[in-house]
């Protein structure tokens, strides 16, 4: 095995478990404890950890407490500029004749202030904010499941709504999120839109996180899907450096 695959095997175990042993690392691995010992060194020079007596510990592990989520109105108006850029270079991304999904949140909204020179698109959306703004776009076929709607974020919820969006073949999806944290993965406030989430990225051929840099080492308490599922971030400036370097070891684009 390559230092370079054993190393990101070290920082998983690390995000996932806030330590690591030597002793434990050696027999998964399949290799000496000195290798380990080395490989730990060369991870301590670019990564948040230190090294202990018999392993490495995580540095800096998330003790911040869960996110609160907001309604559209105050999202809309938070960190504005930063998601306008970011919307902006997610619209890059697609091309005309594509089926895209949309999931919730301001950030994906402004993707739409962008696609004047997509059509023909299709969109397939959660969010009902979201398909009111894209039936107005020229060349846009927008698809919107049926079933209860939360009034916080204007998603449909419930089976039927998963259901209705895996019968889709999405060529890309644009996700936005709430919290992101290389420990646990991509994170949701609210439980009952998961399921949804879960099934737009299932039925897509890659999926994209668009997201202000605010977003990144956040907590939520329930688990949307892991950073495993992701082809892409799509983001601003201010992406921690950390981050960086976990999606460039994953082998996840970082725009």
């Amino acid at each position: 095995m390559l230092s370079a695959d054993r190393q990101r095997i070290i920082i998983d175990q690390l995000y996932q478990n806030g330590s690591v042993r030597v002793s434990d690392m050696s027999r998964q691995l399949g290799v000496h404890e000195e290798t380990i010992r080395r490989d730990l060194k060369a991870l301590a020079q670019k990564w948040e950890i230190d090294i202990v007596y018999g392993g490495a510990v995580l540095k800096n592990q998330i003790t911040s407490p869960s996110v609160q989520e907001i309604n559209m109105q105050m999202k809309r108006s938070e960190n504005y500029e930063e998601k306008q850029l970011v919307a902006r270079k997610a619209a890059a991304l697609i091309e005309p004749g594509e089926t895209i999904g949309i999931n919730s949140g301001s950030t994906v909204e402004y993707i739409l202030d962008y696609l004047e020179d997509k059509a023909p698109l299709n969109i397939v959306t959660l969010n009902v904010h979201i398909a009111s703004k894209a039936i107005l776009l020229d060349g846009v076929d927008v698809y919107i499941p049926g079933g209860p709607i939360r009034a916080k974020s204007g998603s449909v919820i419930g089976v039927e709504a998963s259901d209705f969006v895996r019968s889709f073949t999405i060529d890309k999806c644009f996700c936005g999120v709430s919290a992101v944290n290389l420990s646990k993965g991509i994170c949701h406030p609210n439980y009952e839109e998961i399921d949804g989430n879960k099934a737009m990225v299932a039925a897509s051929r890659q999926c994209y996180i668009v997201s202000d840099s605010s977003k990144m080492n956040q907590n939520a308490p329930f688990k949307m899907i892991d950073l495993s599922d992701v082809d892409g971030f799509v983001v601003d400036a201010h992406f921690p450096k950390e981050y960086q370097e976990y999606m460039e070891m994953h082998g996840i684009e970082v725009i």
